[in-house]
């Protein structure tokens, strides 16, 4: 008697290994044939239950072809929650009737826009680049960004993408018509990722980096800079570059300069505020969210602002410290009236009032 599985992964499986245990272990155990539709039937009852919808959705997609009109069914349905488990498994068993609600789901309900992206990616046709190159749109960073890594991540994505591979990252420029960002990555492949039409840096005089790396401007030559690495002992390096962005990434890493480097120069050109456009870091989806069943899709926005705000690098930094010190300052301001109050009547008790910060 054999105790032991091996398990082949599936390539629509390949960036969601979890949920492909997840759909094996919903394989019923040979199911006896004149029971296969009245299965259907129980799991189609399930489907349209909020509570059971996601366990039923696993089980019709184990069941493979046999439960598509089953779960084409659910993403007819007007409930958001429900229409996405449907679509969800649908797109695992490469259906392009799953594009429309999965895309819907990643554009209007934080709560499934990570997974969402991840079943879009997995599809195979290339309906699905389409959808997320509509995605790349989106105001919202983390959704733009997660388009991007979607596409990027597919084996035909990199085609669909306008980049260049340099000695130790890659930068790409995708155009957009909403507001320029500049992405840094840190957690997955080094990259910098140009979103929209980013204006040119405005360094005024200079840029100093460690390293020995300066960014010089020049009034007389308002579209160059000249970008100079001085080291001990080395000969010193020089280019000239354009002031837009990509090209004085580009030129930091021709006198010698790393990703982290680059990444350096970024900060601080955004500190200085020689950077205009925002400057984000890792702005994924959050992984997991919770779904407020009883309040709709306004919590979930709610919860991603929250979420997205914390991952966008400098502008959100300045905003969060300021944030912190204005909070400080009227629990400060706080303790004063209730020592006044104190003072001024011994016997009355006064709290500090409690603040919902999230």
């Amino acid at each position: 008697e054999d105790d032991f599985i091996e398990l082949e992964v599936h390539p629509r499986y390949r960036h969601n290994v979890a949920r492909m245990m997840r759909v094996v272990q919903a394989i019923a155990a040979k199911p006896a044939l004149n029971d296969s539709q009245t299965r259907l039937a129980d799991l189609a009852d399930r489907l349209r239950d909020p509570v059971t919808a996601a366990d039923a959705s696993l089980q019709l997609e184990a069941l493979g072809d046999s439960a598509v009109p089953t779960l084409l069914e659910g993403v007819q349905s007007t409930n958001p929650e429900l229409r996405f488990y449907a679509a969800e498994s649908l797109a695992y068993l490469d259906r392009v009737e799953a594009i429309d609600p999965l895309e819907s789901a990643v554009r209007n309900v934080a709560a499934f826009r990570s997974p969402a992206l991840t079943a879009l990616q997995g599809i195979e046709q290339s309906l699905a680049i389409d959808a997320l190159k509509r995605l790349m749109e989106e105001p919202s960073i983390e959704t733009r960004y997660g388009a991007f890594c979607a596409i990027r991540r597919r084996n035909d994505g990199r085609s669909a993408l306008s980049g260049r591979t340099l000695k130790s990252f890659s930068l790409y420029s995708v155009p957009s018509k909403a507001q320029p960002v500049v992405v840094v990555s840190l957690r997955e492949s080094p990259e910098i990722v140009l979103l929209g039409e980013v204006t040119p840096l405005e360094i005024a005089d200079f840029l100093k980096l460690p390293g020995g790396i300066l960014i010089n401007s020049d009034p007389s030559r308002p579209n160059e800079l000249r970008i100079s690495r001085f080291q001990p002992g080395k000969q010193d390096q020089r280019v000239v570059v354009p002031p837009n962005v990509a090209a004085v990434i580009a030129g930091v890493e021709a006198v010698g300069g790393g990703y982290g480097d680059v990444i350096g120069m970024l900060r601080a050109a955004k500190d200085r505020d020689y950077l205009k456009a925002q400057l984000a870091i890792d702005p994924l989806p959050a992984v997991v969210r919770t779904y407020h069943r009883n309040q709709g899709d306004s919590d979930s926005e709610s919860e991603e602002d929250s979420d997205s705000d914390s991952e966008k690098g400098s502008d959100s930094e300045k905003d969060s410290d300021s944030d912190s010190d204005s909070e400080s300052e009227k629990e400060l301001e706080s303790e004063k009236d209730s020592d006044s109050e104190k003072d001024s009547d011994s016997d009355s008790d006064s709290d500090d009032p409690q603040r919902d910060r999230s």
